[in-house]
């Protein structure tokens, strides 16, 4: 049989040089690995406690965990003092609302229509009913006669897959974001 070096028999009982015999602890492997988990350990603690102050959970828990200390005056400031408010998004163009709709319902994505307004300006049916409504058109072209408020006026091209078309006009009515209320007639 071939030796290959840097390689030996498992069943071969004689020590490489370097190295201790089969069944020896190896000491000295095992205070490096002792040492690397304390350091790792460490590590941890040490990212953990920066995690916590930036996030202030390490000065609640300190407070608790440390004893009693002497009475101090209530500070002055508001409790919330230091929070940060996210600030809110302003709500978008009702014209861009209107618009975003029907992009949506002509990409087929019903759900982000039904999010949109779907649920609200066709009271009292379901998501499948307010589906089934598209089943005859293929697409709306829209046109943005006006915007005065929260009202859209708009002129709708309803294309449908029997390649005809149906016209519409009316306004629709959007408030934070979202279509509430329509009034469209055919034309």
């Amino acid at each position: 049989m071939t030796e290959h070096p840097g390689l030996h028999r498992t069943h071969d009982r004689r020590a490489l040089p370097g190295t201790a015999p089969p069944g020896a602890p190896h000491r000295r492997s095992l205070a490096t690995a002792v040492r690397a988990s304390v350091a790792l350990m460490l590590a941890v603690a040490a990212v953990l406690a920066g995690v916590g102050a930036f996030t202030g959970i390490a000065r609640a828990s300190s407070a608790i965990a440390t004893p009693a200390r002497a009475w101090t005056a209530p500070s002055t400031a508001p409790a919330d003092a230091h929070r940060t408010v996210a600030r809110q998004q302003p709500a978008p163009d009702p014209a861009t609302v209107v618009q975003t709709y029907f992009q949506a319902v002509n990409d087929r994505d019903f759900v982000s229509a039904w999010a949109l307004g779907g649920r609200q300006h066709i009271a009292g049916t379901s998501y499948d009913a307010f589906v089934a409504t598209f089943n005859t058109v293929s697409k709306y072209d829209v046109t943005i006669e006006s915007v005065q408020g929260n009202k859209v006026t708009v002129q709708l091209d309803a294309s449908l897959t029997n390649r005809t078309h149906r016209h519409y006009a009316g306004t629709y009515t959007v408030e934070d974001g979202v279509i509430v209320a329509a009034d469209i007639r055919p034309t």
